[in-house]
């Protein structure tokens, strides 16, 4: 190999994931690609006078692979200022009043939820009062403004979420005591005279209540969602992400401004997105798929940077929620996809539309593998689906013998592991102990040969709490270990949130190990992710973050 060849040499501890487990001492790259992985003495002897080295004293790994990121989500939530570590209705006041007198009077003030951030858990119980404020008095701190306290998203926080508004937000949107909600699940709170005290609860996990409800609150512009994506984008890089694959959907403006930001060759993050369709119909369904969605079929399209490939398609769902939604399938509220609800015969007959249309399917299973397995199996029966790599996203617990006929249709798995065992695992306690150990199954998946990849759900976005709740598999308020047995390998753990994504792309020849020939994305962290202890892993740092050859995040 020539010196001049090499543009660049990292140090520090390797680790390669290639097939024999190596670590090494350093890195090559040349371009895009890594060209050569060894000890550090023998890199460093190819160096050319142009050649940069950069001694990182970390640990240096494939990039973190995101399998289910929902990325963009991060950026919009700093579209709105946030109300601050409020513990008072009076407090919440206090914040209201000083947007208040920032805003210029008759236009909106929309803030962040009430809660702590990221996660915003339990919502009002972190105020004193243990509930929101009224209209009223909202009213008194802002009477000239429309006043909206948005609620989280209940995939990123827990239901019931919850939205507050004045008397004249209330009022923009059309609501009076005579209202009642086209949703269910989504409560207008009312006072003992049966006037609407300006609060409503959200019982679903996809937002709902702004899309039914509130088409005057303000919604997320395509600029929002381009400024979003790039913030999102800078603080997923700072956690070592290189990649995301957004299986749950993108909706067309999600895809637009992506698209939007790759032209422009501001986008640094290597994206798969699949499309979230808006047909209301399956005969729309059907026109869609042969006519619409060619660039969507097989691997799809597009480059190392941005690809579009595969469908989603809900499996269940709420029915009234999702005829709010088709209203207007360009109103997505926090989400980046189009809220569906199908019946098992409705999404049969569109998985069959599918694969007569060479269009993967990725669909939500949470606890319900066992009734998408016979669709599958009849699907597969008509058209072999055994190597077009259908995705079940989102799988919280399923039986031994249902995730080992997986493998025989090719489906590849995601599992969201920080949110089923850590955040909402106290759901798996019923369960006995050899069946909590097939609560977000990853060992047992990856022994079975069923391709599997963990991804974060932005909630929250960094990899080493995924990789955390993999290894300690512990519950957040009592620490109690879901299945003991089940609990994975370090290696195991890295893999799956690095290597194993890039199955679900078609590039596991480019992605996941640190080999010549390899992109060049890496993550150098401040420690090992192997040898540090599954309970500490939150505690190490992404130094340095690198996508194609060029830092991304940090220069260590």
């Amino acid at each position: 190999m020539s010196r001049r060849e090499i543009d660049h040499i990292l140090t520090g501890k390797v680790v390669t994931l290639d097939e024999s487990g190596r670590i090494a001492e350093a890195v090559a790259v040349q371009g895009e690609r890594i060209v050569a992985v060894g000890e550090r003495r023998e890199l460093l002897a190819l160096r050319g006078s142009a050649t940069r080295v950069t001694e990182t004293g970390g640990t240096i790994i494939p990039g973190f692979n995101d399998a289910h990121a929902h990325m963009d989500t991060e950026g919009l939530r700093d579209c709105f200022p946030a109300l601050g570590h409020v513990r008072s209705i009076a407090d919440v006041l206090a914040r209201i009043a000083e947007l208040a007198r920032a805003t210029p009077r008759g236009e909106w003030i929309v803030t962040m939820p009430v809660g702590d951030a990221p996660f915003y858990f339990g919502g009002p119980i972190v105020l004193r009062e243990r509930r929101m404020p009224t209209r009223a008095e909202l009213d008194s701190v802002a009477p000239d403004h429309p006043v909206c306290i948005l609620p989280p998203s209940g995939y990123w926080s827990l239901v019931p979420c919850y939205t507050a508004l004045n008397s004249l937000a209330l009022k923009l949107n059309g609501l009076d005591r005579h209202s009642t909600s086209p949703v269910e699940g989504v409560d207008l709170e009312r006072d003992a005279a049966g006037d609407l005290t300006g609060v409503i609860v959200e019982h679903n996990y996809p937002d709902s209540a702004q899309i039914a409800l509130l088409p005057a609150v303000p919604r997320f512009s395509p600029k929002d969602r381009r400024d979003g994506i790039l913030r999102s984008v800078r603080a997923y890089h700072a956690v070592g992400t290189t990649s995301v694959y957004e299986g749950h959907g993108c909706a067309p403006e999600v895809i637009s401004a992506y698209r939007d930001l790759w032209q422009a060759n501001e986008l640094t993050m290597r994206m798969h997105l699949v499309v979230s369709p808006t047909w209301a119909t399956c005969d729309e369904a059907e026109l869609m798929m042969r006519d619409w969605l060619p660039h969507a079929r097989g691997t799809g399209i597009g480059d190392a940077t941005l690809r579009i490939g595969g469908i989603f398609v809900g499996y269940g769902g709420e029915p009234t929620a999702a005829r709010a939604a088709r209203i207007n399938p360009a109103d997505l509220g926090w989400s980046c996809y189009v809220k569906h609800a199908n019946e098992p015969a409705e999404f049969e007959k569109l998985c069959m539309l599918a694969a007569a249309h060479d269009l993967r399917i990725h669909t939500i299973a949470v606890d319900k593998l066992y009734e998408l397995l016979p669709i599958f199996e009849r699907v597969h029966a008509a058209h072999d689906i055994s190597r077009r790599r259908w995705v079940v996203e989102h799988m919280s617990h399923a039986s031994a013998s249902d995730l080992a006929r997986l493998r025989a249709l090719g489906i590849g798995v995601t599992l969201i592991p920080d949110y089923h065992l850590w955040k909402v695992g106290t759901r798996f306690f019923p369960l006995s102990e050899s069946d909590r150990e097939l609560v977000s199954p990853t060992a047992q998946l990856d022994a079975l040969g069923v391709p599997v990849a963990c991804g974060t759900d932005n909630s929250p976005l960094n990899p080493l709490a995924a990789m955390r709740a993999m290894r300690t598999r512990r519950e957040r308020t009592t620490g109690t270990v879901l299945g003991a047995a089940a609990c994975t390998s370090p290696d195991l753990a890295l893999r799956a949130m690095t290597q194993n994504g890039a199955w679900f792309s078609f590039e596991e020849h480019v992605k996941g190990r640190i080999a010549p020939g390899y992109l060049a994305d890496l993550a150098v962290l401040s420690g090992c992710p192997l040898t540090t202890p599954g309970e500490e892993l939150e505690t190490l740092s992404c130094l340095a973050t690198m996508v194609g050859g060029r830092f991304v995040h940090g220069n260590v």
